[in-house]
């Protein structure tokens, strides 16, 4: 063997020796890296970057782990990259109000690309909010009163019992709850989806959902608060989400309704937001 190669050989094990030595900080899982968390006086800052400019949106969820690691998983926001006026800024950054005081939380991301691929991160460290915050969840969470809808199959209408409606709540932790419109979640298998309505006591599904949810069945999961805010050029910036209240539905003779369906064309709403946990690189 000659030299030269006997030389190159023995640089080769040595480099690689050296890149085995070294720490890559590798996950044993696909997610990606975690995003950060900062505690704010009576909020938590959640940021992070991007550099795939093929990112279409992120999605931020939260947790509370105060008492328990299993508690509900709740979504906080889409935030929208194509929204950020400056081009040559491609981090992000949240202010999470909606929060209980005192309790500690931790946050994970959905990233989805414009080719619907959809990959989550890790869940950030749990981080304990020390001061301001929500008192209680009512300050978080829209009041349903105990009100079912009633669904009629024949016109695909759901409605409240005259006179009643939902409440909002107040604006002493949502301080611009004004802002917020009502909207209904809804789930056809996997799929789950925020439609934002203009009247919460007489809904005609046709209007709102799409012919899959119809045509394969869905379920109502409940109301939320939801602000859409958008840049100088009428893009989507964010769209933020109060807690989720969840509603029953039931027909006339008062017996629960788990399945709506219907096999009529429905029409496609333009404020239709994913409200999804399924990532294309989970476990």
């Amino acid at each position: 063997m000659k030299k030269t190669e006997i030389s190159l050989l023995i640089c080769a094990f040595f480099t690689a020796v050296l890149l085995c030595s070294c720490n890559f900080n590798l996950s044993d899982n696909k997610y990606l890296e975690r995003p950060d968390v900062i505690v704010r006086p009576g909020f938590f800052e959640v940021g992070g970057s991007y550099i795939n400019t093929n990112t279409k949106s992120i999605t931020i969820f939260r947790q509370n782990v105060h008492d328990s690691d299993t508690s509900e998983i709740e979504r906080v926001a889409i935030l929208f990259p194509e929204g950020v006026e400056d081009t040559a800024d491609q981090t992000f950054h949240y202010d999470d109000k909606m929060v209980l005081a005192g309790d500690e939380y931790r946050y994970y991301l959905i990233f989805t690309d414009k080719d619907g691929k959809r990959n989550r991160t890790e869940w950030s460290t749990p981080k304990k909010l020390e001061s301001g915050g929500a008192g209680n969840n009512s300050s978080l969470i829209y009041n349903t009163n105990n009100l079912k809808y009633v669904y009629d199959q024949d016109t695909m209408v759901i409605k409240l019992p005259t006179g009643q409606d939902f409440t909002a709540p107040g604006n002493d932790v949502i301080t611009d709850i004004s802002s917020y419109s009502p909207a209904l979640v809804f789930q056809a298998g996997d799929n789950i989806q925020v439609f934002e309505i203009a009247d919460t006591t007489y809904v005609n599904l046709r209007d709102y959902l799409p012919r899959d949810f119809l045509i394969d069945g869905c379920s109502l999961l409940g109301v939320l608060g939801q602000k859409i805010e958008k840049n100088s050029q009428d893009k989507s910036k964010y769209v933020s989400w109060t807690k989720l209240a969840t509603v029953g539905v039931q027909n006339s003779a008062g017996n629960a309704v788990d399945t709506i369906k219907e096999k009529d064309a429905a029409s496609d709403s333009t404020k239709i937001f994913d409200y999804s946990t399924n990532a294309d690189n989970e476990e």
